[in-house]
């Protein structure tokens, strides 16, 4: 309820003032059986194999073709504290898993073999309260988001060494560092050199160098084009637009990167193909883009809208 409680019922973006997302593809039911979801909360593309993985609250996480054609899936070692929210594919075609509640991050091999963890419970460096999801740069460093009271950017050398840490727990910015509220999808731009932090619950991306300070800030609360409300999750296009998936205004928005401007908008609340209910996220490789429609327990895939 809280997007509703936010904006109020008649500030909501009427779904058919937004385009359907454009599909190809769509696939998965409400299930526990192989193929279907239970309120799914990430997805990630591996386009060089063909593969698009997808994280549930029953703690599976499944492999699927392009196509939609369930291949494989694998239940997370442990779960009793609560489920992933977050999932990546490393250079190696290995799925990284932000198991949140877990308080580390799991990497499998793509058939579904734990091959190494790391973090604990705690806000000191290297520790994590509940991590949202990872970015890997090209030189080896990996970026690990999370909140709970410590809502951060963690930045690792290849070796898993704490080397840096972004923004804080807070509503407002601090000498050029960004406070955070659930910092729920991150994604690096090598080229650029900056990190895109998806801000959920202050309704905003904020973009930084390496060295945590703020480079701008697209978005801002509100339902109109170029406004976000709980931007769960981001993908960085070739052109140099950024796709951000929106839980509170049931939409995938394209914005301009560096000026925030409103280059297209689709979805809207709904059943129907095109239509979105509460997308958790977002991923877009190589022409091929899938969101996470997840109060309909689907995944809706297709070309570059």
């Amino acid at each position: 309820l809280l997007p509703i409680l936010f904006f109020g019922c008649g500030e909501q973006p009427a779904p058919e003032t937004t385009s359907a997302f454009p599909h190809d593809v769509i696939f998965g039911r409400p299930g526990n059986i192989d193929g279907r979801f239970d309120y799914p909360r990430a997805i990630a593309i591996d386009r060089e194999r063909s593969r698009v993985y997808v994280v549930d609250k029953t703690a599976r996480v499944q492999r699927f073709g392009l196509d939609g054609g369930f291949q494989t899936g694998w239940t997370m070692p442990r779960f009793a504290n609560g489920k992933p929210t977050g999932l990546a594919i490393d250079p190696e075609g290995r799925v990284v898993v932000a198991d949140t509640h877990e308080h580390r991050i799991a990497i499998f091999s793509p058939d579904g073999e734990l091959l190494e963890s790391f973090g604990t419970y705690g806000e000191e460096d290297g520790q994590f309260v509940y991590p949202t999801d990872v970015a890997m740069a090209n030189d080896g460093t990996w970026f690990v988001s999370e909140y709970g009271g410590n809502d951060r950017v963690q930045i690792f050398d290849a070796d898993r060494r704490v080397i840096g840490s972004i923004g804080f727990h807070g509503y407002s910015d601090v000498d050029g560092r960004p406070g955070l509220l659930r910092p729920q999808a991150i994604a690096w731009d090598d080229a650029t050199q900056e990190l895109f932090i998806a801000d959920a619950v202050n309704h905003r991306i904020v973009v930084t160098g390496r060295d945590g300070l703020i480079k701008r800030v697209l978005g801002g609360a509100g339902p109109g084009p170029g406004r976000l409300a709980y931007p769960y999750d981001l993908a960085l296009e070739e052109d140099g637009s950024i796709l951000v998936v929106e839980y509170g205004n049931n939409r995938v928005q394209r914005l301009d990167r560096i000026s925030g401007d409103c280059l297209g908008m689709w979805g809207g609340a709904g059943f129907e193909p095109g239509r979105l209910r509460y997308p958790w996220s977002i991923d877009s490789v190589d022409g091929v883009t899938a969101v996470l429609d997840s109060g309909n327990n689907r995944v809706q895939l297709g070309g570059r809208p």
